[in-house]
Protein backbone atom coordinates (compact mmCIF):
# COMPACT_ATOMS: atom_id res chain seq x y z
CA UNK A 1 0.00 0.00 0.00
CA UNK A 2 1.38 3.34 -0.32
CA UNK A 3 0.27 6.88 0.71
CA UNK A 4 1.30 9.84 -1.76
CA UNK A 5 1.80 12.79 0.36
CA UNK A 6 -0.12 15.99 -0.47
CA UNK A 7 1.86 18.21 -2.95
CA UNK A 8 -0.26 21.36 -1.99
CA UNK A 9 -1.80 23.71 0.80
CA UNK A 10 -4.44 21.73 2.00
CA UNK A 11 -4.86 19.29 -0.72
CA UNK A 12 -5.60 15.39 0.55
CA UNK A 13 -3.36 12.71 1.19
CA UNK A 14 -4.08 10.63 -1.41
CA UNK A 15 -3.65 6.54 -0.75
CA UNK A 16 -2.99 3.52 -3.52
CA UNK A 17 -4.41 0.25 -2.33
CA UNK A 18 -3.64 -3.00 -4.74
CA UNK A 19 -6.16 -5.05 -3.70
CA UNK A 20 -10.14 -4.51 -2.39
CA UNK A 21 -8.94 -5.79 1.18
CA UNK A 22 -6.47 -2.80 1.66
CA UNK A 23 -8.88 -0.38 0.59
CA UNK A 24 -11.82 -1.19 2.81
CA UNK A 25 -9.95 -1.58 5.74
CA UNK A 26 -8.39 1.86 5.28
CA UNK A 27 -11.90 3.65 4.70
CA UNK A 28 -12.78 2.08 8.22
CA UNK A 29 -9.58 3.75 9.80
CA UNK A 30 -9.84 7.14 7.82
CA UNK A 31 -13.97 6.82 8.11
CA UNK A 32 -15.91 9.93 7.31
CA UNK A 33 -12.68 12.41 6.52
CA UNK A 34 -11.85 9.68 3.21
CA UNK A 35 -13.42 8.82 -0.23
CA UNK A 36 -13.22 6.22 -2.42
CA UNK A 37 -12.11 7.77 -6.24
CA UNK A 38 -11.44 6.32 -9.44
CA UNK A 39 -10.99 8.39 -12.76
CA UNK A 40 -12.03 11.43 -10.34
CA UNK A 41 -13.78 13.40 -12.49
CA UNK A 42 -17.41 13.43 -10.95
CA UNK A 43 -15.51 14.59 -7.61
CA UNK A 44 -13.61 17.61 -9.83
CA UNK A 45 -17.20 18.86 -10.81
CA UNK A 46 -17.93 19.26 -7.03
CA UNK A 47 -15.23 20.86 -6.11
CA UNK A 48 -15.40 23.40 -8.94
CA UNK A 49 -18.75 23.73 -7.42
CA UNK A 50 -16.92 24.53 -4.19
CA UNK A 51 -17.51 21.61 -2.00
CA UNK A 52 -14.96 20.97 0.33
CA UNK A 53 -12.53 18.35 -0.82
CA UNK A 54 -11.92 15.17 1.76
CA UNK A 55 -9.05 14.92 3.49
CA UNK A 56 -8.11 11.87 2.37
CA UNK A 57 -8.43 10.28 -1.18
CA UNK A 58 -8.63 6.52 -1.05
CA UNK A 59 -7.34 5.62 -5.06
CA UNK A 60 -8.94 2.35 -6.10
CA UNK A 61 -6.75 2.92 -10.28
CA UNK A 62 -4.20 -0.26 -9.26
CA UNK A 63 -6.88 -2.38 -7.95
CA UNK A 64 -6.51 -5.11 -11.23
CA UNK A 65 -9.53 -7.21 -10.36
CA UNK A 66 -11.65 -3.76 -11.04
CA UNK A 67 -10.19 -3.69 -15.03
CA UNK A 68 -10.85 -5.03 -17.88
CA UNK A 69 -14.14 -6.67 -19.72
CA UNK A 70 -14.33 -10.51 -20.06
CA UNK A 71 -17.20 -13.58 -20.58
CA UNK A 72 -18.59 -14.40 -17.29
CA UNK A 73 -21.58 -16.57 -15.66
CA UNK A 74 -23.22 -14.75 -12.65
CA UNK A 75 -26.71 -15.67 -10.88
CA UNK A 76 -26.48 -19.00 -13.29
CA UNK A 77 -26.75 -16.71 -16.02
CA UNK A 78 -23.91 -16.34 -19.12
CA UNK A 79 -23.01 -12.61 -19.59
CA UNK A 80 -20.60 -9.87 -19.86
CA UNK A 81 -18.33 -9.22 -16.21
CA UNK A 82 -17.19 -5.34 -16.69
CA UNK A 83 -14.73 -4.17 -14.10
CA UNK A 84 -15.69 -1.16 -12.75
CA UNK A 85 -12.45 0.89 -13.17
CA UNK A 86 -13.05 0.10 -17.06
CA UNK A 87 -12.72 3.67 -18.15
CA UNK A 88 -15.79 4.50 -20.65
CA UNK A 89 -13.78 5.47 -23.79
CA UNK A 90 -12.15 1.78 -23.17
CA UNK A 91 -15.80 0.36 -22.84
CA UNK A 92 -17.11 1.82 -26.00
CA UNK A 93 -14.27 0.73 -27.79
CA UNK A 94 -13.99 -2.76 -26.47
CA UNK A 95 -14.41 -5.60 -29.99
CA UNK A 96 -16.87 -7.65 -27.18
CA UNK A 97 -18.59 -5.00 -25.92
CA UNK A 98 -19.90 -2.81 -29.07
CA UNK A 99 -20.89 -5.99 -31.14
CA UNK A 100 -22.83 -7.95 -27.94
CA UNK A 101 -23.94 -5.17 -26.32
CA UNK A 102 -24.43 -1.95 -28.64
CA UNK A 103 -26.88 -0.14 -26.57
CA UNK A 104 -24.36 0.31 -23.93
CA UNK A 105 -21.56 1.74 -26.47
CA UNK A 106 -24.43 3.84 -27.86
CA UNK A 107 -24.92 5.57 -24.09
CA UNK A 108 -21.69 6.08 -23.17
CA UNK A 109 -20.72 8.15 -26.91
CA UNK A 110 -23.80 10.63 -25.62
CA UNK A 111 -21.38 10.75 -22.17
CA UNK A 112 -19.72 14.23 -22.05
CA UNK A 113 -16.39 14.99 -23.88
CA UNK A 114 -13.84 12.15 -25.35
CA UNK A 115 -11.42 13.41 -22.61
CA UNK A 116 -13.91 12.70 -19.85
CA UNK A 117 -14.77 9.43 -21.17
CA UNK A 118 -10.86 8.36 -21.63
CA UNK A 119 -10.68 9.41 -17.98
CA UNK A 120 -14.37 8.34 -16.21
CA UNK A 121 -14.69 5.23 -15.22
CA UNK A 122 -18.17 3.16 -15.65
CA UNK A 123 -18.34 2.32 -11.99
CA UNK A 124 -18.13 6.07 -11.58
CA UNK A 125 -20.84 6.92 -13.82
CA UNK A 126 -22.72 4.26 -11.86
CA UNK A 127 -22.12 5.55 -8.15
CA UNK A 128 -22.46 8.90 -9.04
CA UNK A 129 -26.37 8.29 -9.09
CA UNK A 130 -26.83 10.12 -12.05
CA UNK A 131 -25.06 8.86 -15.10
CA UNK A 132 -26.39 8.76 -18.47
CA UNK A 133 -25.75 5.12 -18.75
CA UNK A 134 -27.63 3.95 -16.22
CA UNK A 135 -30.75 3.72 -17.97
CA UNK A 136 -28.90 1.62 -20.34
CA UNK A 137 -27.82 -0.94 -17.98
CA UNK A 138 -31.43 -0.74 -16.88
CA UNK A 139 -32.84 -1.44 -20.26
CA UNK A 140 -29.96 -4.37 -20.08
CA UNK A 141 -31.17 -5.89 -16.41
CA UNK A 142 -27.33 -5.20 -15.49
CA UNK A 143 -26.57 -6.47 -12.01
CA UNK A 144 -23.50 -4.75 -9.77
CA UNK A 145 -21.42 -6.37 -7.61
CA UNK A 146 -20.02 -4.75 -4.51
CA UNK A 147 -17.41 -5.40 -2.02
CA UNK A 148 -17.99 -4.92 1.61
CA UNK A 149 -14.82 -6.43 3.46
CA UNK A 150 -16.38 -9.76 3.76
CA UNK A 151 -17.44 -11.09 0.53
CA UNK A 152 -18.31 -9.88 -2.68
CA UNK A 153 -22.47 -9.78 -3.51
CA UNK A 154 -24.58 -9.42 -6.76
CA UNK A 155 -27.34 -7.08 -6.78
CA UNK A 156 -29.80 -6.30 -9.57
CA UNK A 157 -28.92 -2.50 -10.94
CA UNK A 158 -32.66 -1.79 -9.92
CA UNK A 159 -32.67 -2.77 -6.98
CA UNK A 160 -30.03 -0.16 -6.09
CA UNK A 161 -31.26 2.66 -7.39
CA UNK A 162 -32.04 5.48 -4.69
CA UNK A 163 -30.51 3.50 -2.09
CA UNK A 164 -26.85 4.62 -0.29
CA UNK A 165 -24.18 1.53 -0.34
CA UNK A 166 -20.88 2.07 1.53
CA UNK A 167 -19.55 -1.01 -0.14
CA UNK A 168 -17.28 -0.86 -3.01
CA UNK A 169 -18.82 -1.05 -6.45
CA UNK A 170 -16.50 -3.83 -8.24
CA UNK A 171 -17.94 -4.48 -11.46
CA UNK A 172 -21.21 -4.78 -13.58
CA UNK A 173 -22.69 -8.14 -15.47
CA UNK A 174 -24.79 -7.49 -18.65
CA UNK A 175 -26.39 -10.70 -19.58
CA UNK A 176 -26.30 -12.32 -22.88
CA UNK A 177 -30.22 -12.80 -22.94
CA UNK A 178 -30.11 -15.23 -25.64
CA UNK A 179 -33.36 -16.52 -25.24
CA UNK A 180 -34.91 -13.10 -26.65
CA UNK A 181 -34.97 -13.15 -30.24
CA UNK A 182 -35.77 -10.26 -31.91
CA UNK A 183 -35.66 -8.42 -29.27
CA UNK A 184 -35.08 -4.07 -30.01
CA UNK A 185 -33.41 -1.86 -27.48
CA UNK A 186 -33.12 1.77 -27.60
CA UNK A 187 -31.46 4.72 -26.08
CA UNK A 188 -32.30 8.47 -26.39
CA UNK A 189 -30.68 11.88 -24.73
CA UNK A 190 -32.26 14.85 -24.74
CA UNK A 191 -29.84 18.15 -24.07
CA UNK A 192 -29.36 21.75 -23.81
CA UNK A 193 -27.29 21.51 -27.09
CA UNK A 194 -26.45 18.69 -29.96
CA UNK A 195 -23.42 17.51 -27.89
CA UNK A 196 -20.80 17.05 -24.69
CA UNK A 197 -23.71 18.49 -23.03
CA UNK A 198 -25.43 17.57 -19.41
CA UNK A 199 -29.05 15.52 -20.48
CA UNK A 200 -32.61 17.17 -19.61
CA UNK A 201 -34.13 14.04 -20.10
CA UNK A 202 -32.41 10.44 -20.66
CA UNK A 203 -34.75 7.45 -21.87
CA UNK A 204 -33.48 3.77 -22.61
CA UNK A 205 -35.30 1.03 -23.06
CA UNK A 206 -36.27 -2.96 -24.43
CA UNK A 207 -38.95 -4.38 -25.90
CA UNK A 208 -39.89 -7.88 -27.90
CA UNK A 209 -43.16 -8.70 -29.36
CA UNK A 210 -44.15 -11.94 -31.10
CA UNK A 211 -46.06 -12.21 -34.36
CA UNK A 212 -49.04 -10.95 -33.27
CA UNK A 213 -47.51 -7.59 -32.38
CA UNK A 214 -47.72 -8.96 -28.48
CA UNK A 215 -45.50 -7.01 -26.33
CA UNK A 216 -43.75 -10.62 -25.03
CA UNK A 217 -40.65 -8.28 -22.52
CA UNK A 218 -40.31 -4.90 -21.94
CA UNK A 219 -38.01 -2.89 -19.94
CA UNK A 220 -38.59 0.89 -19.41
CA UNK A 221 -36.09 3.46 -17.57
CA UNK A 222 -35.59 7.16 -17.72
CA UNK A 223 -33.75 10.20 -15.90
CA UNK A 224 -31.57 12.88 -16.96
CA UNK A 225 -30.08 15.92 -15.58
CA UNK A 226 -30.91 16.58 -11.86
CA UNK A 227 -33.84 13.42 -12.47
CA UNK A 228 -31.77 10.44 -11.12
CA UNK A 229 -32.94 7.53 -13.31
CA UNK A 230 -35.69 4.71 -12.67
CA UNK A 231 -37.22 1.73 -13.90
CA UNK A 232 -40.51 2.47 -14.96
CA UNK A 233 -41.70 -0.95 -14.08
CA UNK A 234 -45.81 0.40 -14.11
CA UNK A 235 -45.40 1.12 -18.10
CA UNK A 236 -43.81 -2.26 -18.20
CA UNK A 237 -46.93 -3.74 -16.54
CA UNK A 238 -49.22 -1.91 -18.74
CA UNK A 239 -48.64 -2.77 -21.79
CA UNK A 240 -46.66 -6.26 -21.18
CA UNK A 241 -48.80 -9.37 -22.62
CA UNK A 242 -50.65 -6.79 -24.69
CA UNK A 243 -51.22 -6.27 -28.81
CA UNK A 244 -49.87 -2.68 -29.40
CA UNK A 245 -52.63 -0.40 -30.51
CA UNK A 246 -53.53 3.70 -30.59
CA UNK A 247 -55.21 3.03 -27.55
CA UNK A 248 -52.73 0.79 -25.25
CA UNK A 249 -49.67 3.97 -26.75
CA UNK A 250 -52.00 6.66 -25.47
CA UNK A 251 -52.49 4.88 -22.35
CA UNK A 252 -48.90 4.30 -22.24
CA UNK A 253 -48.18 7.94 -22.76
CA UNK A 254 -50.20 9.14 -19.53
CA UNK A 255 -48.56 6.16 -17.41
CA UNK A 256 -45.34 7.00 -18.18
CA UNK A 257 -46.20 10.99 -17.16
CA UNK A 258 -47.46 9.47 -13.99
CA UNK A 259 -44.66 7.51 -13.05
CA UNK A 260 -41.62 9.15 -13.77
CA UNK A 261 -40.60 11.20 -10.51
CA UNK A 262 -38.91 14.18 -12.72
CA UNK A 263 -37.18 16.94 -10.68
CA UNK A 264 -37.79 20.66 -11.82
CA UNK A 265 -34.40 22.70 -11.90
CA UNK A 266 -33.53 26.20 -12.82
CA UNK A 267 -34.37 25.28 -16.76
CA UNK A 268 -36.89 23.23 -17.33
CA UNK A 269 -39.70 21.85 -15.23
CA UNK A 270 -40.81 18.53 -13.92
CA UNK A 271 -44.26 18.41 -16.04
CA UNK A 272 -42.01 19.27 -19.38
CA UNK A 273 -39.58 16.67 -18.25
CA UNK A 274 -42.27 14.48 -17.86
CA UNK A 275 -43.99 14.87 -21.19
CA UNK A 276 -40.52 15.01 -22.92
CA UNK A 277 -39.91 11.35 -21.63
CA UNK A 278 -43.44 10.18 -22.24
CA UNK A 279 -43.34 11.19 -25.86
CA UNK A 280 -39.62 9.97 -26.81
CA UNK A 281 -40.72 5.91 -25.17
CA UNK A 282 -44.14 6.13 -26.74
CA UNK A 283 -42.32 7.43 -30.31
CA UNK A 284 -39.93 3.92 -30.17
CA UNK A 285 -42.30 1.76 -29.23
CA UNK A 286 -44.91 2.84 -31.65
CA UNK A 287 -42.24 1.97 -34.24
CA UNK A 288 -42.18 -1.46 -33.67
CA UNK A 289 -45.43 -1.98 -34.22
CA UNK A 290 -45.41 -0.56 -37.91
Amino acid sequence: MIRQGATMLNSPAVWLPDNLAAAWQLKQQLGEEASFIAGGTLMQTQWQKGTDCPRHLISLEQIKEMQGCERANFNGEAGIRIGALTTLAACKDHPSLSKNIPLLAEAIRNVAALAVRNRGTIGGNIAGGFGDIIPALLALDATLSFYDGGKTKLKRLSDCLGKSDAAILTAIYVPDNKELKGKSYFYKKLGYREAFTPSIVTISGCCQLNEQKEVEYIRLAAGGGTTPPQRLAGGERLVEGCKLSNELLKNLFQKIKDEFNAATDMFTTAEYKKTVAANMIVSKIAGYAG
